[in-house]
């Protein structure tokens, strides 16, 4: 009999399965479905009490007798005991159960009936409706939380996902009319409204309430539509987001003809010039998908940015049938889906971790995940990147018949040697397409400041474009300053307070910031990505109250939106302004509160490096190393230990360093 290393999964949500140890889909209906069912959501149950619901009309005695039958047919046929059997029953240990995990779409043994056990329909009613209830109460939460975290797309996706339970809530209907705005798609918010309405109508015989209609009124107007529990925005929603691109025609055109043809996309151009904005605006209008990216820190780092795209992919997929396998190989960049692989210790065994890669997005895939956009690849680590050019090799990538389509998007100037050298194979090879995206010229510039509220209309433009060279995140970044601090007058200056660069007028934006929210601005341009303010608030030593009050502030000001800034430009000029003390204060309190988290060793080796404090980041380079060398990864491994090795050599501790070079 099968032991708790050999699991058995059992799904109840959607149709029922049973998949036993090997991965093998075996057959489980009728009564025997029934007693596994009930076990998994009841617990441990009273002989007497099962044997009840299954032979309602058996005296007691032959119940009780038909029930052990059905045990040992039941474990003969599996050749496992998935029910341990004692005065009271209860389901193995092994036996894994959707319902305890994060609860996807479906319904409770869906298309399983029973019509010669009342008692147990009833019983199945009533669970069924407390799932739903339940279901929905967390996919509220859990919309909500994406949403004040910007990330829209993820909240999008478990919005739709509650809505396909309850098709009727408006709630729901306005957050993803919501959420599609602010993605850019306002054609399919107002069409995903007039589908609502119609159902309405059809089924109640009424109309969408009335703040529902004004929704409606108001993205139909590009009016400002507000984040449900985000603080009000001193900025005009224009400032925030222009409604139309512009400009972007030439670029437009040279990526539907990659698209037509099946080819990868590939955006490049200066930072702030609206790659991003360009890759969303045409991903919405082709039905919208997923943004995935590189964050700064990323490089160098073992996988760290396919740990936070497939992360996303199973966030947005939890119903993914895999094989446990698969499970078991994610687990090394996904700790927590509990797997133990063991280290990696040749290329065979490296592959069949990326190929684990491979069967996961590619069943994301065929349910229906079929736009992806990368942002941000020369941030990305070069493991993730390697493993990301193997994965798309075997989905067909580049092919007009592939099922998806990619956008990928890069700094110029900015990849190194490796991601360098593979863009250039991939475009002799015709795999994909690179577009420049340029700065704007005069008459788009013209557009935009039109768009954005400001008076003064083409003097304005004119000199905005001249000082800017038409980079639109300096003109918006400038449109938000002359905003702050010219709209109690309605009035600009008579001299435009215009930079060279970004970076320069975000400092001057900071500059109006309190203290607390210059703080918090500060530590997470410091930890750089994949923070929250739970981390935030450790980092700086503050209540974490506080620092949600000042990270309130810092979203009304539009520095950061959700767990991220707005732009990387932001982050980049919070550092700048940083006083060497401060960062170096900063980077060390990182480094603690990394550490306790259980961050990647190479992570917070870094921080301490970059706080001055050689002696506690050598170990952690130690321990990067060796991690690096678990995963077959020699080049990260080398870098390491020279990296620990000049660190030890800092810290006067030559005999540690000697140890490293032999």
């Amino acid at each position: 009999m099968p032991s708790s290393s050999s699991s058995w999964q059992l799904t109840l949500l959607g149709p029922p399965r049973l998949v036993d140890g090997r991965g093998n889909v075996v057959r489980c209906e009728g009564k025997v479905l029934a007693l596994l069912a009930y076990l998994a959501l009841e617990g441990a149950a009273p002989r007497s009490r099962v044997a009840g619901l299954l032979w309602p009309d058996t005296v007691e005695g032959s119940a009780r007798n038909n029930l052990v039958h059905l045990l040992r047919r039941t474990a003969k046929g599996y050749e496992a005991d998935l029910v341990q059997a004692g005065e009271t029953l209860s389901l193995a240990e092994f036996v894994q159960v959707d319902v305890h995990g994060e609860r996807g779409p479906g319904e409770l043994l869906e298309g399983a009936t029973w019509p010669d056990l009342p008692e147990f329909t009833d019983w199945l009613l009533a669970w069924r409706g407390r799932l739903d209830s339940e279901r929905t109460s967390a996919w509220r939460a859990q919309a909500q939380a994406l949403e004040d975290d910007g990330s829209y797309d993820e909240a999008l996706s478990v919005t739709r996902r509650l809505r396909e339970v309850d098709s009727l809530s408006e709630d729901a209907l306005r957050r993803e009319m919501r959420l599609l705005y602010l993605l850019g798609n306002a054609a399919e918010a107002l069409g995903v409204y007039e589908a609502a309405a119609t159902a309405l109508h059809e089924t109640l015989g009424t109309q969408p309430l009335p703040e529902t209609r004004q929704l409606a009124r108001d993205i139909g107007r590009s009016a400002e539509v507000r984040a449900s529990a985000s603080g009000e925005t001193p900025l005009p929603v224009s400032v925030a987001r222009p409604p139309t691109l512009v400009g972007r025609a030439d670029a437009w055109a040279k990526m539907e003809a990659a698209w037509a043809n099946g080819q990868g996309i590939v955006l490049t151009g200066e930072p702030g010039v609206g790659k991003t904005r360009l890759a969303l605006d045409f991903l919405g209008a082709h039905g919208g998908g997923m943004r995935f990216e590189g964050r700064p820190g990323d490089a160098g780092l073992l996988y760290a940015t396919h740990a936070r795209t497939y992360r996303q992919v199973l966030d947005a997929y939890p119903d993914l049938a895999l094989e446990p396998w698969v499970r078991d190989e994610l687990t090394r960049i996904l700790p927590y889906l509990g797997g133990h692989p063991a280290p990696i210790e040749n290329e065979e065994q490296k592959l069949r971790f990326w190929q684990a890669k491979v069967e996961s997005l590619g069943a994301a895939i065929a349910r229906g995940l079929r736009y992806l956009v990368f942002d941000d690849v020369q941030f990305m680590d070069v493991a993730s990147v390697e493993a990301g050019g193997f994965v798309f090799a075997n989905l067909g990538w580049g092919r007009p018949d592939a099922p998806y389509r990619t956008i990928h998007i890069f700094r110029k100037g900015e990849l190194d040697e490796t991601k360098a050298a593979m863009l250039e194979m991939m475009v002799a090879a015709q795999l994909v397409v690179l577009v420049d995206v340029d700065p704007l010229g005069s008459d788009a510039v013209e557009e935009l400041v039109r768009q954005l509220d400001l008076p003064g209309g083409g003097q304005v433009a004119r000199e905005l474009g001249q000082f800017t060279g038409g980079n639109p995140l300096l003109l918006l970044e400038t449109a938000r300053s002359l905003h702050e601090t010219h709209a109690r007058t309605g009035e600009l200056p008579d001299v435009l307070p215009l930079p060279d660069k970004a970076t320069t007028v975000i400092a001057s934006r900071l500059a109006r910031l309190s203290p607390s929210a210059l703080h918090a601005a500060r530590a997470a341009a410091v930890l750089e990505s994949d923070f929250d303010l739970e981390i935030v608030a450790q980092t700086l030593g503050a209540p974490l109250l506080d620092t949600a009050s000042a990270w309130e502030e810092l979203e009304r000001a539009h520095i950061v939106r959700g767990s991220r800034f707005e732009h990387d430009l932001v982050a980049e000029a919070v550092r700048r302004g940083l006083p060497s003390a401060v960062r170096r204060l900063l980077h060390r309190s990182a480094a603690r509160t990394l550490a306790g988290l259980g961050a990647q060793p190479g992570r917070v080796a870094r921080h301490w490096r970059e706080g001055g404090d050689a002696r506690s980041a050598a170990p952690w380079f130690v321990k990067a190393g060796q991690e690096a060398v678990r995963a077959f990864r020699e080049r990260e491994a080398d870098t390491y230990f020279r990296e620990a090795q000049r660190a030890f050599e800092e810290a006067g501790l030559v005999d540690e360093a000697a140890r490293l070079r032999a």
